[in-house]
């Protein structure tokens, strides 16, 4: 039977295949792609928003049945680059 670590592993090594099989095929959006995280044990929510406005986008957090024990929200500010998708996540 696969242990936890076996699929955090799969987990990540799908995760990075993927957005480098996207990042290869050169579509026209394909910048666009990106996969925060792939994780058996966490949810990662990721988005170009204003933070009034991470409710609205994402409606599973105003579900009663999802529950957490954490959770933690970031919002960046910055006064030197204009927001873009690919200045948002780390590079692959």
């Amino acid at each position: 039977m696969p242990t936890r670590t076996h699929w955090r592993e799969k987990l990540y090594i799908l995760r990075k295949a993927t957005g480098h099989t996207i990042q290869a095929l050169k579509l026209p959006d394909g910048k666009m792609f990106y996969v925060p995280s792939m994780s058996c044990r966490t949810v990662v929510y990721k988005g170009m928003l204003l933070a009034n406005q991470v409710g609205t986008y994402y409606l599973d957090l105003k579900d009663r049945r999802v529950v957490s024990a954490l959770a933690l929200a970031h919002q960046r500010f910055s006064t030197n680059t204009f927001p873009t998708w690919d200045l948002a996540i780390p590079s692959a």
